[in-house]
């Protein structure tokens, strides 16, 4: 009898200790880590040598940091692909849009542009891109999507003559657009608000007007490109100064590439002189970054910790495939290169 009971408690004892053993190897099951996806990272649709960017032409960036960079791979052996590439300040892909007009019976070369140029960024993200596919103004949403188009070809008021190598946008959200020897003023929807500049080679007019940017009074800094200079407008248009020097050497294809930093000094890309260039707001100068600007300098942009970046492209008859995106401390040492497939 006291043995059957025994046997009965023990048979309970294992029984509950199964159960036990159940729970907790459930209970384990139920805690542990799930396997983790693979990771993929994000590639840019490349160019004909496998290299993350085509040919970035101009470069800005919105108030996270985060880089706008209009990209063409220049007509190689007629391809003709034009986008607009979002980077983070790393280099890494967030974004691209095709959303551009290319001449497909001709490449894009320089005298002959198509596709995007010019870009600038809002203070709420909105992107405005000029497209010397078809001389418009292209705005974009953040995500990229088209919200409006504005302009035509043609010489008015409110038409565009390409290339279209400027856009800005000042503190009121206004757009700024260089349409070769004029500036054109729009508001945010396509209003045209004034046009100044003129063709010429006197101080007060432009002969290829090129990049652009405004600084916080709305003052207008414009590459003068043919004149190898650059000028300074007041917010109404009215012609304020010029520099067409720096370190005792002529600017030579000077201002592709205008920004303006948040302490008001101005950046400038001496093209044919393969250096940058950084003035006070009063013009003086403060720096000449030389090599390893090497290559032939288009847009220039300069975020809010003072980082410079520059869109780069191959030097003319200099053999190869070369470009990029470089990215400099505010020293000027080079922090990064992104390289590109840019025809020789």
């Amino acid at each position: 009898m006291v043995k059957n009971r025994i046997l009965l408690v023990l048979e309970v004892v294992l029984v509950l200790v199964c159960i036990s053993s159940l729970v907790s190897c459930g209970s384990s099951r139920a805690s542990s880590p799930a396997t983790p996806r693979a990771t993929v990272s994000q590639r840019l649709d490349t160019g004909p040598l496998g290299l993350p960017l085509y040919c970035p032409i101009y470069v800005t960036h919105d108030q996270q940091g985060n880089l706008y960079v209009t990209d063409s791979d220049q007509g190689y052996k007629g391809s003709h692909r034009a986008r607009i590439v979002k980077l983070s300040p790393t280099g890494h892909l967030l974004a691209e849009w095709h959303v551009f007009n290319t001449l497909q019976s001709q490449p894009s070369f320089v005298g002959n542009e198509t596709g995007p140029f010019g870009l600038a960024v809002d203070a709420s993200g909105t992107i405005y891109v000029a497209d010397a596919g078809d001389n418009t103004i292209k705005k974009l949403s953040p995500t990229g999507q088209l919200l409006a188009t504005w302009g035509k070809t043609g010489s008015a008021p409110g038409e565009f003559n390409s290339p279209l190598h400027g856009v800005a946008v000042d503190a009121q959200g206004n757009v700024y657009v260089t349409d070769t020897f004029r500036i054109e003023k729009f508001s945010s929807s396509g209003t045209l608000l004034a046009v100044f500049g003129d063709s010429g080679s006197s101080v007060e007019r432009l002969n290829l007007a090129a990049g652009l940017d405004v600084d916080t009074q709305g003052d207008v800094y414009v590459g003068d490109l043919r004149n190898h200079r650059l000028v300074k407008f007041s917010p109404q248009g009215r012609f304020l100064t010029a520099w067409s020097e720096a370190g005792g050497v002529q600017f030579s294809s000077a201002g592709r590439g205008v920004a303006v930093d948040r302490a008001g000094n101005i950046y400038l890309t001496d093209a044919r002189n393969f250096r940058i260039v950084k003035f006070s707001p009063t013009g003086k100068v403060l720096a000449i970054w030389q090599r390893p600007m090497d290559l032939f300098l288009w847009g220039i942009t300069v975020d809010r910790q003072g980082n410079i970046y520059v869109a780069m492209t191959n030097v003319p008859n200099n053999g190869g495939l070369t470009g990029g995106i470089r990215k400099l401390a505010p020293s000027g040492a080079v922090l990064a290169t992104w390289p590109a497939t840019c025809p020789a």
